[in-house]
């Protein structure tokens, strides 16, 4: 902590209450009996999940080109690190008004933005409760989002088979997500697109869906073929 202090020149309280936040995020972590600060475990979960998706990460990242070339909007690349949804790729569209909150490295609750959503749903039950009811704390962050609206919102996400959802993570906001599965039906990650509500209309909604489930099928095209 004293190294800290005198290297960020700010005031012992304050690099406290900076490192505890990174702490609680298992971002850092202090092994028991030492007074140094060492990566937390949510840094080893992330290397690995950037080396063992990068097969993924290649393939979808034209992909996501295509379908932002298409809608015109921001394209993600989402996969799931245990509790969290983790954005890993992204594309930019044309329209002037892009969504670029989420951005690589993007960390939330799964099941708050439309990629984790989609994953979400195809959880078996059990494991979706069980999600929804870690997360629920952590939820009062995102809006009026509540494990009950999530519920709510889950069950019709799996009725559609794919997910809407908007406001909770980036307000004024509505993202489309769908869940990408390889030849065994294990879910490997979620494509989604995004943009601000006046261009998210249902007809667009439905448009959009058709876009990204058919970018879908061509990336699960590849991934058997490997």
């Amino acid at each position: 902590m004293a190294d800290l202090v005198e290297l960020s020149g700010l005031e012992r309280p304050t690099v406290h209450r900076m490192v505890q936040a990174l702490i609680e995020l298992e971002l850092l972590r202090r092994p028991t009996g030492s007074k140094r600060y060492v990566l937390g475990e949510y840094c080893r979960e992330l290397a690995a999940a950037f080396a063992d998706r990068s097969d993924l990460r290649a393939i979808c990242e034209p992909v996501l080109e295509g379908i932002s070339a298409e809608t015109g909007n921001s394209t993600f690349l989402i996969i799931r690190i245990g509790l969290d949804s983790l954005c890993v790729a992204r594309a930019i569209g044309s329209y002037p008004i892009q969504v670029l909150a989420v951005k690589i490295g993007n960390r939330q609750p799964l099941g708050v933005g439309a990629g984790g959503l989609a994953m979400l749903a195809m959880m078996p039950v059990a494991d979706q409760e069980e999600v929804i009811s870690a997360n629920s704390p952590r939820l009062s962050g995102y809006g009026t989002l509540t494990a009950s609206t999530l519920r709510a919102i889950l069950r019709a996400t799996q009725k559609r088979g794919h997910a809407v959802i908007g406001h909770y993570s980036v307000p004024g906001v509505i993202g489309i997500g769908v869940a990408l599965r390889n030849s065994s039906g294990a879910v490997l990650g979620a494509i989604t697109t995004a943009s601000v509500e006046s261009r998210m209309t249902r007809v667009d909604q439905q448009s959009a869906v058709h876009c990204v489930e058919r970018h879908v099928l061509l990336v699960q095209d590849q991934l058997d073929a490997l």
